[in-house]
């Protein structure tokens, strides 16, 4: 059961908490998963061929290309397995769209959890059929294989989304204006920047057809723009421009020993030299003792404390 402290659901597959569930009666236990991230956020365990009534031990499945479908059979007897999950999957869906999650880890090669999976009879990899239909009924949820989380900058970028999402279901959990949406997307410029300069204003022009769209469209249109931006990799050049553009807005009000510091710090990040958490605290510290107007409620300048905690960490 997760936790019930107000941390952030992370569906899971459960064979990486450690859970004796796969085929042979084995886990995957992942030990970053558990110790790391099991510390910061509620895990939501998921194992879909267990509770589509496979039991364990079984039989191994695979993923095969059947009459233009892809199905899920057994790897010896051939036993046809696809309707029983397809149900189970269906209503499993309904269940975590009312879940409040955050974002799912999902096991890699499995043939129902990989998000690529090698299918019998067919050209190229799909989906297992349970993270298929995850990502159809909630595409903008962050999802990630757990050997994506053996790169720092995959990580980093997973659980900077995991955090992004959730201010965002936070902030359409209740009637929300025009308005208030294009202030909330403004504090959201910094971090925006960082992953895809320019996607702000392409957001932006989005809130002038907001006449035109209902609220449930202009939502979902915003929401997946935001998404897909964030997905996209944070370089060391980008977060290196956007420190700059708050470096130039704050070095005006501080000390110029303050802004030989500041400077000191940038150089040192731009040559590898530092982390970015280096540059990232020392002006969040300035921005935050001037009460900056341009910057004090940026996202990227202040993350939740939690995900700041991921930032050092991970």
């Amino acid at each position: 059961m997760p936790k019930d402290d107000g941390s952030l659901k992370i569906g899971i597959s459960e064979c990486l908490l450690g859970a004796e569930v796969r085929y042979d009666g084995g886990h995957k236990r992942n030990s970053f998963v558990v110790d790391l991230l099991g510390e910061v956020f509620a895990f939501v365990p998921v194992c879909p061929e267990v509770e589509a009534g496979m039991g364990v031990p079984r039989e191994p499945v695979r993923l095969q290309a059947l009459g233009g479908q892809t199905g899920m059979v057994g790897t010896e007897s051939g036993t046809d397995h696809t309707e029983s999950m397809s149900r189970f999957i269906a209503g499993k869906m309904a269940v975590l769209a009312e879940a409040d999650l955050s974002g799912f880890i999902l096991k890699s090669g499995s043939p129902s959890c990989g998000i690529e999976v090698a299918v019998e009879g067919s050209a190229g990899p799909e989906a297992g059929l349970f993270a298929r239909a995850l990502n159809e009924r909630l595409p903008q949820l962050p999802k990630i294989e757990e050997t994506g989380l053996n790169d720092a900058e995959t990580r980093q970028n997973f659980v900077e989304r995991v955090f992004a999402y959730a201010r965002q279901m936070r902030f359409f959990g209740e009637e929300r204006s025009v308005g208030q949406l294009v202030m909330a997307h403004a504090q959201a410029k910094l971090q925006l920047d960082a992953h895809s300069p320019g996607v702000h204003a392409e957001i932006a022009d989005l809130f002038k057809k907001a006449g035109e769209l209902s609220d449930q469209e202009l939502r979902a249109r915003y929401l997946t723009r935001f998404m897909e931006a964030l997905e996209i990799p944070a370089s060391p050049t980008s977060h290196f421009a956007v420190l700059k553009t708050v470096f130039d807005g704050v070095k005006k009000t501080v000390e110029p020993a303050v802004q030989k510091e500041l400077a000191r710090a940038l150089q040192d990040y731009r040559q590898g030299n530092v982390p970015l958490s280096v540059p990232l605290t020392l002006l969040r510290h300035y921005v935050r003792t001037q009460e900056h107007p341009r910057f004090n409620q940026q996202t990227y300048l202040e993350p939740e404390p939690k995900e700041m905690i991921l930032r050092t960490r991970v």
